[in-house]
């Protein structure tokens, strides 16, 4: 019962591969861009002058002069 026709196993398609790489790189960025959003909301001010992001640990501090003190307003 051998024929004589040699069957091929032929895999995805190169472009149907690419796609689906493509669009799951895509989703990892949109949810890593989501938490990130999600994560940061505390740290976003808005100004007069736009917005900005204010993270506590990336701010340099401040220099003081020894003796002398700020008040608050």
């Amino acid at each position: 019962m051998a024929r004589d026709e040699v069957r091929i196993y032929r895999s995805r398609k190169p472009l149907k591969t690419a796609l689906a790489v493509i669009f799951s790189v895509l989703a990892g960025l949109v949810i890593i861009a989501a938490g990130l959003f999600f994560g940061f909301r505390k740290y976003i001010v808005y100004t007069s002058d736009g917005v900005k992001l204010e993270v506590p640990w990336l701010e340099e501090p401040e220099e003081r002069v020894p003796g002398t003190w700020e008040a608050t307003p």
